[in-house]
């Protein structure tokens, strides 16, 4: 019996989404395995925005430029965008999944780093603070990526900030977002609970390091937030300062979430950062 060439049905469409598909192997009497490494055809556009609410006597604002026009709302660079499961342990380098087994587990990975706009959104923007120190946090009843169960399960949110004291990585799972319960879940990887990471001969697994967007938010839906009892803020700024943002939003391959249950979901991305004195 021969083998089956397998075919990527790519569209051009103007469209942003995250995806997922199948990939199918027929060796001699061997059934079909599903791969959560994937590509997929379908688009959707979106403007991403993200915007700024401080508490009281508090001045948080955005822009797109280190030295403004300074806001509370931002509209992000328009993407048109496929987004492909890839890894990554640091926000600094990614990888793809190049080989699944029959049973559809990965077993090699290469480094994507220098294409990592063909797999992600990305960008940066800018948070300026006020004439007071202050403490930044997201804004989780502000903030959406989709309205899909399984895709909000395998995306992450990936921000590296800086400031005058320093850089700070951040990668957050996206499940606060909204309700994933009805998300399936299938290991594509031989360990659980990991992402890829550089090691001695090339790649390696190291737990995963996403946290929870509840446990860096502030709370409230309105333009007023308030203190969330044992929150961590993303950031601290001093008098005027301003910080750098550059934000990922990619699906995570290693996440037993990103399979093939996930592909063609729209994103629709909003970002929301709030501010409290520090």
């Amino acid at each position: 019996m021969s083998a089956s060439n397998i075919k990527d049905i790519l569209g051009s469409r103007r469209r942003m989404v995250a995806a997922a598909a199948w990939m199918l192997v027929l060796v001699a009497a061997l059934s079909a395995a599903t791969y959560a490494w994937f590509s997929n055809s379908r688009y959707t556009n979106v403007t991403p925005v993200a915007h700024t609410v401080s508490d009281e006597g508090s001045d948080l604002q955005i822009g797109l430029s280190a030295n403004g026009p300074w806001d509370t709302t931002a509209t992000l660079a328009a993407a048109d965008k496929t987004l492909y499961p890839i890894s990554t342990a640091d926000l600094s380098r990614f990888w793809r999944g190049t080989f699944q087994n029959a049973a559809g587990i990965t077993t090699d990975y290469a480094d994507c780093t220098a294409r990592l706009d063909d797999y992600a959104l990305s960008g940066t923007l800018y948070l300026k603070g006020s004439d007071s120190a202050l403490n930044v946090y997201l804004y989780q009843g502000q903030m959406s990526v989709t309205n899909d169960p399984q895709l909000l399960a395998a995306l992450r949110l990936g921000l590296v900030i800086t400031t005058q004291s320093g850089t700070q990585t951040h990668i957050f799972t996206c499940d606060d977002l909204g309700n994933t319960s009805g998300a399936t879940s299938r290991r594509t990887t031989a360990q659980d609970g990991v992402v890829v990471a550089p090691g001695a001969s090339g790649w390696t697994y190291t737990a995963d390091p996403a946290r929870a967007i509840s446990a860096y938010s502030m709370d409230g839906t309105g333009d007023t937030p308030a203190a969330r009892a044992g929150a961590t803020p993303i950031c601290t700024l001093a008098a005027n300062e301003v910080a750098s943002v550059r934000y990922v939003v990619y699906m995570e391959g290693c996440d037993a979430n990103c399979i093939d249950e996930a592909q063609a979901r729209d994103v629709v991305l909003q970002l929301a950062f709030a501010a409290a004195k520090a």
